[in-house]
């Protein structure tokens, strides 16, 4: 080998929540491994920006405690005394309905005396037990569609899948986008049997934040792991010598590794891979650009009751925004007393061009539709904008091929493993999940 080219067992691409989970969990068993990531921080999508006692999020805004992945790495990493829980007298979530917010029904007699829908969509909702389960995947749409009516898509699942995707569920794959309702109403023939029977599906798990942000949580194994990252790395190519992978970073320093792991965004890995056909694979994963608001406002001015976690929208709303996050009202500490912060999303696939406008102009635009809803008439005290170009990956109706063009890779290349949200899941927990059981095969 040429003594020029660095030698290690086993390379990582990204210093994301994959990548650092990974690279923890590696440096627990005394492995020898190196972390590149092309940014000057770790921490990926998840960006906390702490400023005048506000915690503001420019990626996610919670985590869920939803896998014992995720509740070992916090007690390991002892951010468990750090948790906040949302505030519990105020849970309520919002849609909007004809310019005013309206709670969304939390029980099943809350959803009957709710004026959300039709009574006609609500009948129409009982009567699924009825219809035959799918033969074929299909879109989120057609799927809700089918089974409980296009009001019920229309007024509560399109709004729902914007607060997550921001993407269009006429083109969602209900089989990866909503994987348990796919797969309940495969086993049981419908969805209301399968929540009956299934009375564990109907538990929410928790969502929680920490008392500096969710950066926290990177920041914390960033400092177990310091030494193995290195920042500023751009990787310009990725070629296979024999049975090692080659890493090429900043065009000239080479390194070469038994197991290679990547955990960049499909768009990244696909401009630097060695095989043609994964390339094409991956550039089939669309992400939808985000551009994100955060507000402090006056609390007192605020003359509509926002005691919730926020508001969701539906295309036919004609707001400038997918939604709002009531942050203060649910984790009071993240802004000065007396002021509320809320966080508005902007973009996704239905406002993709919106993002383009001017950020005055923009900004204009959303503060009016915000003052209209929450009839505020106050002044701006805070203001921190961010924009992600390339935001949230899609699982689209062309999913089953990425994923098998993924998985025929990785069965002729050995030793070689894709991490990443754009894959088997979206969330940051499924993230440290995977990134965990990844760590116990290698």
């Amino acid at each position: 080998m040429d003594n020029s080219i660095k030698k290690v067992d086993i390379i990582i691409l990204g210093a994301g929540i994959s990548g650092l989970t990974l690279g923890y969990h590696l440096h627990k068993k005394n492995r020898n491994f190196l972390v590149f990531d092309s940014n000057k921080t770790k921490g990926g999508n998840i960006l906390t920006k702490i400023s005048d006692d506000y915690v503001c999020e420019n990626g996610p805004n919670t985590l869920l405690l939803n896998n014992q992945s995720i509740k070992n790495l916090i007690s390991e990493l002892d951010l468990e005394k750090e948790i906040i829980y949302p505030n519990t007298n105020n849970n309520k979530r919002f849609l909007i309905k004809n310019g005013k917010l309206i709670e969304i029904p939390r029980s099943i007699g809350e959803f009957l005396n709710s004026n959300i829908l039709s009574l006609n969509a609500k009948i129409r909702v009982f009567i699924e037990i009825f219809f035959k389960k799918s033969v074929r995947n299909t879109s989120v749409y057609e799927f809700f569609k089918r089974r409980f009516g296009k009001e019920f898509h229309d007024k509560l699942i399109e709004p729902f899948l914007t607060g997550v995707y921001a993407g269009n569920s006429h083109n969602m794959s209900i089989k990866h986008v909503l994987n348990k309702i796919w797969k309940m109403e495969q086993e049981y023939g419908s969805i209301i049997i399968g929540f009956i029977k299934n009375k564990a599906g109907n538990k929410m798990p928790k969502s929680f934040n920490f008392k500096s942000g969710l950066s926290e949580l990177t920041n914390k194994i960033y400092l177990k792991i310091k030494d193995k990252i290195n920042f500023k790395s751009r990787i310009t190519s990725i070629s296979k010598v024999g049975n090692l992978y080659e890493i090429t970073i900043n065009n000239n320093t080479k390194y070469q590794c038994d197991k290679l792991i990547s955990t960049i965004p499909a768009y990244a890995l696909s401009e630097i891979i060695y095989d043609n056909k994964l390339a094409q694979t991956l550039k089939k994963v669309s992400y939808c650009p985000i551009h994100v608001i955060h507000v402090g406002l006056d609390k007192e001015k605020i003359k509509e009751d926002i005691n919730g976690f926020g508001v969701l929208t539906k295309q036919s709303d004609k707001k400038n925004f997918l939604g709002i996050i009531f942050n203060s009202r649910i984790f009071p500490h993240v802004a000065p007393k007396g002021i509320d912060l809320i966080t508005v999303m902007i973009g996704g696939t239905r406002q993709a061009e919106l993002i383009k406008l001017d950020k005055e102009l923009l900004f204009n635009k959303i503060l009016k539709d915000v003052r209209q809803l929450i009839s505020y008439e106050g002044e701006v005290l805070m203001r921190n904008e961010f924009t992600w170009k390339r935001g949230i990956p899609q699982y689209d109706l062309n999913h089953e091929s990425v994923i098998s063009g993924v998985e025929n890779f990785l069965i002729k290349n050995k030793n070689f493993h894709i991490l990443g949200n754009y894959i088997n899941g979206i969330s940051v927990s499924d993230c440290v999940e995977k990134a965990w059981f990844l760590s116990e095969k290698l």
